[in-house]
């Protein structure tokens, strides 16, 4: 979640409205469906990246400059998100979110190295808009007492369009040709866009011409000189590093190191990000009852570093079941993690603050999932294996833990804190 979309929901916070509960079924479904489809788009490319290489004459490795590309876009369109919604309205945006998704899949699908750099960074503009429509969509139809649920929902349609790109992106790759896969996404896409026309007016009716929005680096600030909040940002650097680096580099390292096909490869991409949407629900449930976030996050972080370990060590000899455990562990650490994240900024954040703070932890976070392909790419190429290039992820896992041991040491030694 970006800094515009967390201004986005104190603005709408600060004005409630009622309840539009008529509506409330119809934009659960639209706004999990644009999560899920943008996401789709996302990871696409990387669940068919042995057909795509072979198509454009590129090494499979160079997946990791193409997710790179996607998020930086992605970053940059989401700090005028805000405005784009004020502007145009959530719904519209939203609309606006899907075309482009849909333009970046028929870019891509051109076989050629710069058209599917160039969709990519297509779809990655496209990524900054959903979260932000999404949030000023459901502040104001959601009654209060159901937003923490409805907004839970919405959220898994991240490991959703995760799951969908496993499954369905190489079947229809291998049957009709990898382009289809892209085409398949830009349909739905388009689809979804015509499907919110009918709703668009009434959701609409509030957006502000006139809208401004500006980003404020005086969070990023703040974060720096507080020790707690500094580490714990810091430490979702090497999460969401280890999050991207094995969702993305996932199918190339089965079919092509382990001798897997590409649809089991793709099976088995889909049961990390099952195990991811089963992680986010249960850490954060695990994290309320013994009353210790901190406790959560640091033994996810060990586990994120215990299962790249294991994968180290893989081989074809490795039974499927086994392969498939340690990557449903994975899954439910290294895409897990994130809501209990979030709830710890926040409870560590001054009241006034939790919006403008956990927008500037997030741009740390999102500064992982741009560099961390970067590095494993460069690592595989010196190494030449996916496997050994997980000695990496080891590493960040371990870097994370320590951070996050700091803050509750930090705040054991201090006790309890007062509510804010």
């Amino acid at each position: 979640m970006s800094l515009r979309c967390e201004e986005t929901i104190a603005t709408v916070a600060a004005k409630p409205e009622p309840a539009a509960s008529g509506h409330l079924g119809g934009l659960l479904v639209e706004t999990t469906a644009v999560q899920a489809l943008s996401t789709m788009a996302v990871l696409t490319i990387p669940a068919i990246a042995p057909k795509v290489a072979e198509a454009i004459g590129m090494p499979a490795s160079s997946v990791g400059y193409q997710i790179s590309v996607l998020y930086l876009a992605a970053m940059a369109s989401s700090l005028v998100a805000g405005t784009v919604v004020g502007r145009l309205g959530p719904c519209r945006t939203s609309q606006f979110a899907m075309l482009l998704v849909a333009l970046g899949c028929m870019i891509a699908s051109i076989p050629y190295s710069a058209s599917v750099a160039f969709g990519s960074f297509v779809i990655g503009v496209a990524y900054g808009f959903p979260n932000p429509a999404a949030s000023e969509l459901l502040s104001r139809h959601v009654p209060p007492g159901r937003r923490n649920l409805v907004f839970s929902i919405k959220q898994t349609g991240v490991p959703l369009g995760g799951m969908a790109a496993g499954l369905i992106g190489p079947s229809v790759a291998i049957a009709f040709g990898w382009q289809a896969a892209l085409w398949l996404v830009a349909l739905a896409s388009v689809l979804v866009a015509a499907a919110s026309q009918p709703m668009r007016a009434t959701l609409d009716a509030h957006r502000d011409r006139s809208a401004r929005s500006r980003l404020s680096f005086d969070a990023l600030r703040t974060v720096r000189r507080d020790p707690a909040l500094l580490r714990l940002a810091l430490s979702s650097f090497f999460f969401s590093a280890i999050q991207l680096c094995v969702i993305a580099f996932l199918v190339v390292l089965l079919v092509q190191e382990v001798g897997l096909d590409l649809v089991a490869a793709g099976m088995i991409l889909a049961a990390v990000q099952i195990a991811g949407a089963v992680g986010r629900l249960l850490w954060g449930w695990i994290a309320d009852r013994i009353g210790d976030g901190l406790a959560v996050l640091l033994a996810l972080a060990v586990v994120m570093a215990g299962g790249s370990a294991a994968v180290i060590a893989f081989s074809p000899s490795w039974p499927l079941p086994a392969i498939g455990l340690v990557f449903v562990v994975l899954g439910l650490s290294a895409v897990g993690w994130n809501g209990v994240y979030l709830s710890e900024i926040a409870r560590l954040s001054p009241a006034r603050a939790v919006s403008s703070l956990t927008g500037a932890a997030m741009f740390i976070t999102f500064s992982g999932v741009v560099v961390s392909p970067v590095l494993f790419s460069a690592l595989h190429a010196v190494l030449g294996s996916y496997t050994r290039s997980y000695g990496l992820l080891v590493l960040f896992g371990l870097v994370g833990a320590a951070l996050v041991a700091g803050v509750r040491g930090k705040k054991r030694a201090s006790g309890p804190e007062p509510a804010h």
